[in-house]
């Protein structure tokens, strides 16, 4: 019998919870339909499979997880208190379940609709499930025939938004093994532009799934500055798929920062499909005790005259591991492709672990592409030269791992979030200790 389907039997038979969903639409339907066929024959992955070779899932498998949320007492106080921005419109999901008392989605512009999946599935339906494949052994499958509950933001053609959206996704502690399974879609229109934050929070120490994919779809000039940080409990599992197609002349910049969660994957892939397509894409990771963290990401290169950048840094203590798989392709005939991809690690302790693994593949010939990978520890010099001017070694070793992190956070364009999420990382920082 495959691993994967073992692991299928072991964990929470997710199967048999899509009868019990409320069929919706026949294209819902047959989307789950088609999902649920996916799983059942490839199942949860296993770690013979490339992907996840330096991720175990034999951990999750043995959970058992409720997909029925008991009723929360989060208030709209607190939501004020967790938000990253004060000034922004925001969206909350609370233990999976789309908050509109919470919400802050009143007086929109024009142009700018944001609105639950339920409510918004009609207006992006032709894009949903369009940025994935399910047809693999993986989480793809599993979000899509389950998923529940999400958020849609479209932007009219020619429209720019100024004022962020933060979606704050809580999980309150209320329900303990609560597995929420999120799609959230983002649409823009030619020549439109919006900031869109992501951030997830756990009240609490209890386990908990957090299963999300967001789809984004950019049309020719569109420009989508987007953000995440991840605050899930050091007890849950978060596993999230980050997935967009780029026309002619559109730009993503995008910036990812794990801090939270025992077991937390993130998949972020880009399809540059139009010559001048652009994309930034830069990612954190702090982790300790035994927290464990992958990033998996993929840019392809489709068409001729297209950038991308990259940049992840991962600051390791403990006995945290780390985990950085970029794949960038360059497909035939994409001629003029300028690609640059930087995966750099601090290691703290002697216990953590770093698995970096930067790829390349390359169908044409005219092209410039670098990457590079870099893994150390604390430089005794720069150290020693700290505690010269005055320094204890606890501040100085703080000192020294903010600033090897913070050139990601330097990337960020917009000072309000830069300095909202440099407070949140150093704040988190380890203190660099032997």
């Amino acid at each position: 019998m495959p691993k994967s389907k073992r692991l299928t039997e072991l964990a929470t038979p997710f199967a048999s919870v899509v009868v019990e969903l409320e069929q919706e639409t026949s294209f819902v339907k047959e989307l789950r339909g088609n999902a649920l066929a996916q799983f059942n024959s490839y199942g949860l992955p296993a770690k013979k499979e490339e992907d996840w070779k330096y991720t175990s899932l034999w951990g999750f498998s043995q959970q058992q997880f409720s997909h029925q949320a008991i009723p929360h007492t989060v208030s709209q106080a607190q939501t004020e208190q967790l938000a990253l921005l004060k000034q922004a419109y925001r969206v909350v999901i609370v233990d999976g379940v789309f908050s509109n008392e919470l919400s802050q989605i009143d007086n929109l512009p024009t142009g700018l609709t944001v609105s639950s999946l339920a409510e918004g599935l009609a207006s992006v339906q032709s894009h949903l499930g369009g940025q994935i494949n399910i047809e693999k052994a993986g989480f793809n499958a599993l979000n899509t025939m389950l998923m529940n509950d999400g958020v849609v933001i479209t932007v009219a053609k020619g429209i720019n938004i100024e004022q962020p959206i933060e979606l704050l996704v809580i999980n309150s502690g209320a329900t303990e093994n609560l597995a929420t399974h999120l799609r959230n879609v983002i649409v823009l229109e030619e020549n439109s532009q919006v900031t869109v934050i992501e951030h997830y929070v756990g009240l609490s120490d209890i386990q908990y799934l957090t299963n999300v994919v967001t789809e984004v779809v950019l049309a020719k000039s569109a420009e989508l500055t987007h953000y995440k940080l991840q605050q899930e409990s050091e007890n849950a599992f978060h596993i999230a798929t980050l997935a967009a197609s780029q026309a002619a002349h559109s730009q993503w910049k995008t910036n990812s920062i794990s801090l939270g969660a025992k077991l937390a994957r993130n998949d972020v892939h880009t399809q540059l499909l139009g010559e001048q397509a652009h994309v930034v894409m830069d990612g954190l990771y702090l982790l300790n005790n035994k927290q464990h963290s992958d990033f998996h990401t993929r840019i392809d290169h489709a068409v001729p005259n297209t950038t991308s950048e990259e940049l992840f840094k991962g600051v390791i203590d403990d006995k945290g591991h780390g985990v950085f798989n970029g794949k960038v392709i360059v497909h035939k005939d994409a001629q003029k492709t300028d690609s640059n991809q930087q995966n750099h690690n601090l290691l703290l302790s002697r216990n953590c672990e770093i698995d970096s693994k930067p790829e390349l593949e390359i169908y044409a010939d005219d092209v410039k592409c670098a990457h590079g990978s870099t893994v150390g520890q604390m430089n005794e010099d720069h150290l020693f030269f700290l505690r010269t001017r005055g320094l204890d070694e606890v501040s100085a070793r703080n000192l020294l791992t903010y600033a090897f992190a913070v050139e990601v956070l330097e990337r960020i364009p917009a000072g309000d979030i830069r300095k909202a999420l440099s407070a949140v990382v150093e704040q988190r920082l380890p203190q660099g200790g032997q």
